[in-house]
């Protein structure tokens, strides 16, 4: 997998991880377990933003113009 893959897939698992957790905390407070499902959804938007800001550090690093420069949008 090349490096464009790899960031275009962790963005787009980012997006995801963000929208299941509100999804999911929207959803919690219909059930019976509330504060394990809000912990989960809690879980998934800290992931999601963590995962999405190690990516935004690796294309921001000078490193990261040399291994996103192959790449065509």
């Amino acid at each position: 997998m090349n490096s464009c893959n790899l960031m275009r897939h962790a963005v787009i698992t980012s997006a995801l991880m963000l929208l299941s957790g509100v999804l999911l905390l929207l959803g919690a407070e219909m059930t019976a377990l509330f504060v394990p499902t809000a912990q989960l959804a809690l879980l998934l938007v800290l992931g999601g933003a963590c995962l999405l800001a190690v990516t935004f550090v690796a294309a921001a690093l000078p490193a990261g113009s040399r291994w996103l420069s192959n790449c065509q949008h």
